[in-house]
């Protein structure tokens, strides 16, 4: 009796670890945790510029939202720099969501403020998405990884994979 006690305890105290710790699904990156969400709450604003020219900056943005319970809403924002500003907006099933909110994670973008800064040449970048405690986390290319373009490159991609005519609001 007293060692199914203790192995009981063993294994409470390790879930709570975990769970204290961040172990285990990380439900910021859940598109579940956000189904309950008010419309237009933000789950993922991507955002590029150009920089080091001395003409206007042209910048271009993608921002995906809360829709509704099987939609998200998915903004794309363009200015050319001389041009006047763009707005398409999207909207796409919860599986593109998740997708993009997986390919954040697998960025390992979350802990990229943890990051002594880096010169910037060509494009800055930035990207914000909720830390999963009510707050969102901005990183930009002043703190990426030496890869960290390309790893801002594969979340641009899986969002411009759900710019589809198909989904294209009205």
């Amino acid at each position: 009796m007293k060692n199914t006690v203790k192995i009981l305890i063993l294994i409470t105290a390790v879930i709570v670890m975990f769970s204290l710790f961040g172990c285990g699904k990380n439900k910021q990156f859940d598109i579940e945790t956000y189904m309950d969400a008010q419309e237009n709450t933000m789950l993922l604003d991507y955002y590029e510029r150009t920089v080091g020219t001395p003409e206007e900056q042209p910048y271009y943005e993608m921002v995906l939202y809360t829709y509704s319970d099987t939609q998200a809403k998915l903004e794309e924002y363009a200015e050319g720099g001389t041009d006047h500003e763009t707005l398409t907006a999207y909207l796409i099933p919860l599986e593109g969501a998740q997708e993009m909110l997986t390919a954040v994670k697998e960025a390992g973008m979350a802990d990229w403020n943890k990051r002594e800064g880096i010169a910037i040449c060509g494009k800055a970048y930035v990207c914000k998405f909720p830390d999963g405690r009510g707050d969102y986390i901005r990183v930009s290319s002043d703190n990426m990884p030496e890869d960290g373009a390309k790893r801002f490159g594969a979340v641009y991609t899986t969002m411009r994979k759900w710019m589809r005519d198909e989904y294209r609001e009205n």
